[in-house]
């Protein structure tokens, strides 16, 4: 599973959830639909030349394969969204991402060594050196690597770490009612946290520009329902196999270092 650059993400928000006319068109124009949708879509669809749509409550999530690709699609199909302003049906512009904050965990399956969740920001126009520099899925990096990508990519990006000792495992477990996807909704949200608030609307971003990607470890939208009751302008991704992602791949390098200090 490769390491691959981020499409073109465009967020339209819509407080309606009347869609079925972007549906319906998209559907006349060969867009093919995707059974079952992704965790964060109630549908979801593609079309050949790799544009993605996903739909959940409030917005839509476009992924193109260019900003050219992108800027295409918001003009043939704008009218196609409802409006509950008094303006026509196609209402606000969709709001470009420019920042993907990633977080992935680490240990664990294993006792015997630490736990650690980290959430790493990348800028978009930053992923490319991202790659070049070798960040991929920590599983595919030998330790030297580990170690090097690691103290890299905390010297360049915003990122956020939470680590639990072995002797500690226990009582965090205990303090999550004994159910580990309680602890590692926690922990990445609590990094997840950290590194959003470092795009705070105060600072020359807004969160509007950031979009979260989170490795999937469990059924249903628990991190999203978590940093929804703070921000609910943060769209949450929760993927599988999330490390194809550059900030979800950082992440999990800088969580895999921390497990083997």
């Amino acid at each position: 599973m490769a390491t691959v650059p981020s499409p073109a993400i465009r967020i339209y928000r819509r407080a309606s959830a009347r869609f079925e006319a972007l549906r319906e068109a998209l559907a006349r124009d060969d867009f093919h639909a995707v059974i079952p949708p992704d965790a964060i879509a109630e549908w979801e669809c593609v079309d050949d030349a790799g544009t993605r749509v996903r739909c959940a409550e409030g917005f839509v999530v476009v992924e193109a394969l260019s900003v050219a690709a992108a800027t295409e699609f918001d003009a043939r199909y704008r009218l196609a969204f409802p409006s509950e302003r008094a303006i026509p049906d196609g209402g606000d512009p969709p709001q470009s991402v420019e920042v993907v904050v990633g977080s992935d965990e680490s240990g664990k399956g294993d006792a015997s060594q630490a736990f650690a969740v980290a959430a790493v920001a990348v800028p978009c126009e930053r992923e490319y050196e991202a790659l070049a520099r070798g960040v991929r899925d920590s599983k595919t990096c030998d330790a030297r690597e580990i170690f090097e990508l690691s103290h890299w990519i905390k010297q360049e990006f915003s990122y956020a770490v939470r680590v639990i000792a072995p002797e500690a495992r226990d009582a965090a477990l205990r303090a999550h009612g004994g159910n580990e996807t309680r602890l590692l909704t926690a922990l990445h949200v609590e990094c997840l946290r950290e590194c959003v608030r470092s795009f705070a609307p105060t600072s020359a971003r807004s969160q509007a520009s950031v979009f979260v990607r989170v490795d999937r470890f469990a059924s249903g939208r628990l991190v999203a329902a978590a940093l929804a009751k703070e921000w609910s302008e943060v769209v949450v991704d929760e993927c599988v196999r999330g490390e194809r992602h550059v900030a979800v791949a950082a992440a999990s390098i800088v969580a895999r270092r921390l497990t083997r200090e």
